[in-house]
């Protein structure tokens, strides 16, 4: 009568440990991106120079834990949402003014269509941390490092 108790018991122990597993690896990635970042290099594609930020322009993305995202060039708005599923971001949607950027901009726009995951119309990109810098990741060896 012992053993019977004992296995059911087991296995909910476990299954419960299991989903709150599950739970917090996830609000723990959103929780990591939010906050401000500072784009300071883009590189498009491995066939690509590196794009280093000018001292005098900023590209910066505010990630909020509630999975939108706001930012700018220098003469343009954008905004989404976002979903983080272990390594990897996901951009749901993203809207932006459509002026015309500088060399900066373009390689930050260029990077968003790359990571376009084909037939769709979000983008996607892996992600870790180096030394308090955001990488994002995408495509044919692209990158982009954020501060």
């Amino acid at each position: 009568m012992k053993r019977i108790f004992k296995a059911p018991v087991f296995v909910i122990l476990f299954l419960g440990i299991l989903i709150s597993c599950s739970d917090s690896d996830d609000s723990s990635s959103e929780a990591s991106l939010a906050g401000n970042w500072r784009v300071v290099s883009i590189k498009v594609s491995n066939a690509t120079l590196v794009q280093q930020a000018p001292d005098n322009e900023d590209i910066v993305i505010n990630f909020s834990a509630n999975g939108d995202f706001t930012g700018s060039t220098s003469v343009n708005q954008f905004s989404g949402t976002y979903e983080t599923i272990s390594d990897t971001m996901t951009m749901l949607s993203f809207q932006t003014t459509e002026v015309a950027d500088t060399r900066l901009g373009t390689a930050f726009y260029t990077s968003i269509t790359n990571a376009q995951v084909p037939n769709t119309t979000f983008a996607q990109f892996g992600f870790s941390f180096d030394s308090g810098n955001l990488i994002l990741f995408y495509g044919d060896g692209g990158e982009m490092v954020l501060e």
